[in-house]
């Protein structure tokens, strides 16, 4: 048994599950994203608890362009190259469920940590689907809050005139926005040569991150049955709702959850689920969701 989609529905989650697991427009470099991916529990519990108290206010601020220099604006930039170093080498990262919609939109969240397991950066990587804009939004953490935010992507707000930004935010201790930055191009390729230039102070929320860690709102994880691609069962967990938000893993075996849960798939249905998982990267660098374990809340 299988989801009661359409076959156009059908097709296109079918289609969404071969997808590989990157953006449109990957943050630059991209020297982390093909690293090893961690089991979520222990580390992406610890990102909820950190990202519940990290949820500063989710508005740009007044629009207040600040032209001169932080007094420790080096020292900040110093203190991101010294994050992007040591994530490199500790070569440690967790991810959130990957979710994605019909229209297009996805959305996954990382956590890189040290060796120790402390948590250096969250980055929220995001397709928004309908209006096409696509990239990653880097929060250098300090504490509860972010000392910098980074935002490399593809805006498509104006669909005649796109352009690809990179706007940086520096924060006090207490999540406040002090400055920020950006550049603004008509091609990708331009971005490198491009001078950063002041712009209004913009406050970079965690709230939609915090939500994906929290599935909570849209990125609730719900029964949603399976479907079958070349023999192979996949678990979907998602909104319940038309056109939400679902999630897909591939259950190379079935244990006595994916036995029951296959037989009274309709009986299921909406039910919320709880779900370990591993993202996989084989041999070819395609990524998928792999199932370990699943149980029903409530």
């Amino acid at each position: 048994m299988g989801l009661q989609f359409s076959e156009s529905q059908k097709e296109f989650k079918i289609f969404l599950l071969l997808l590989p697991d990157i953006t449109l427009f990957p943050e630059k470099p991209q020297n982390n994203m093909h690293m090893k991916r961690l089991l979520i529990s222990g580390i992406i519990f610890a990102m909820a608890v950190l990202v519940s108290a990290c949820g500063n206010a989710g508005k740009q601020e007044d629009a207040k362009v600040v032209s001169t220099k932080l007094s420790n604006e080096e020292s900040l930039e110093a203190e991101i190259k010294a994050v992007e170093e040591t994530i490199a080498k500790s070569d440690q990262v967790a991810s959130s469920l990957r979710y994605t919609k019909e229209n297009g939109a996805s959305i996954v969240v990382l956590a890189h940590v040290d060796d120790a397991g402390k948590i250096l950066k969250i980055e929220e990587v995001f397709n928004d689907g309908d209006n096409g804009n696509n990239g990653t939004i880097s929060y250098y953490m300090q504490g509860k809050f972010p000392f910098a935010t980074r935002e490399y992507f593809e805006d498509r707000t104006s669909a005649e005139t796109p352009k690809f930004v990179e706007r940086k935010s520096y924060y006090d201790k207490a999540g406040k926005v002090l400055r920020t930055i950006e550049k603004r191009v008509n091609y990708e390729e331009e971005l490198d040569a491009a001078a950063f230039v002041p712009v209004a102070l913009h406050n970079c929320p965690l709230t939609r991150a915090q939500k994906v860690l929290d599935q909570k709102d849209e990125f609730e994880t719900t029964f949603q049955g399976f479907v079958n691609v070349e023999v192979l069962n996949y678990l979907v967990v998602g909104e319940p709702k038309a056109n939400g938000y679902t999630s897909a893993m591939r259950a190379d075996y079935e244990d006595d959850f994916i036995k029951d849960a296959l037989k009274n798939e309709k009986k299921y249905m909406n039910r919320k689920i709880r779900v370990s998982f591993e993202t996989v990267q084989d041999p070819s660098g395609f990524e998928y969701q792999m199932y370990h374990g699943a149980e029903w809340v409530e």
